[in-house]
């Protein structure tokens, strides 16, 4: 072999070796970190009398004031699911609990544009802020990225989407798609039609300015759009 060729080979093996060692020590840092700060996913829910067919009697605040009532991994339609992921995060099964490339897009876009043009968060992402809520600055990103990953290593996706279906906010003190689905429109999450899941998922994107009841006019705009745009990408077909 060539010194030249031998040389190169050295260096590829050194450079392959220490990417490896790298993501090693990472891995080794983040375990001790995540041992030492665990992230915490306690979720307190509504209690809830309910008749004998299931039907909600009634329900009461939780200690801080929100209505969450609890959402069921089995209340969850697979309408509901599939809008929810489509809208939110289409990659959600496929990312670690952040998606690079989104975050990269929003990133070159906030610098560029020079205001915020999109957070990139995806769905576990909101669930780490949602448990946990700070201000939106860089640094409390990354910290948001760290409790992604967190999340990821100690609970299932599925685990995760029911957190996010519990912890969504639709203004005032109404959280979680049953909540929203009994009070709002008086159904149970299985019960909700397509349009009725595409009005209820366009309000946690702006809670306060997406009022049912009080922004009516603006939401059916917005259904419809959303309701466009799956009947155009044949979301359920």
């Amino acid at each position: 072999m060539p010194q030249n060729r031998r040389k190169q080979t050295i260096k590829r093996s050194y450079a392959i070796l220490l990417g490896v060692a790298s993501i090693l020590v990472a891995f080794l840092l983040f375990l001790l970190i995540d041992f030492a700060l665990p992230f915490q996913t306690k979720v307190e829910y509504s209690t809830i009398v309910t008749d004998k067919n299931g039907k909600v009697l009634h329900a009461y605040l939780t200690k801080d004031d929100k209505w969450r009532m609890k959402t069921e991994l089995d209340e969850i339609s697979p309408e509901l699911k599939t809008a929810l992921l489509y809208k939110e995060d289409k990659y959600f099964y496929q990312h670690p609990g952040f998606n690079p490339i989104a975050i990269g897009r929003a990133l070159f876009n906030n610098v560029t544009k020079q205001k915020r043009t999109s957070g990139a968060s995806t769905i576990t992402m909101q669930v780490a802020r949602l448990l946990k809520p700070k201000k939106r600055t860089y640094k409390n990103k990354l910290l948001e990225i760290f409790n992604a990953l967190q999340l990821e290593w100690h609970l299932s996706k599925a685990e995760i989407f029911q957190l996010y279906i519990n912890l969504i906010p639709f203004g005032g003190n109404i959280e979680g798609i049953k909540s929203a689905s009994i009070l709002y429109l008086e159904k149970t999450p299985p019960q909700l039609s397509l349009s009725e899941i595409a009005c209820l998922s366009i309000i946690p994107n702006r809670p306060n300015s997406l009022t049912l009841g009080k922004h009516n006019e603006l939401i059916a705009k917005e259904k419809n759009k959303w309701l466009n745009r799956y009947k155009e990408d044949q979301v359920f077909e």
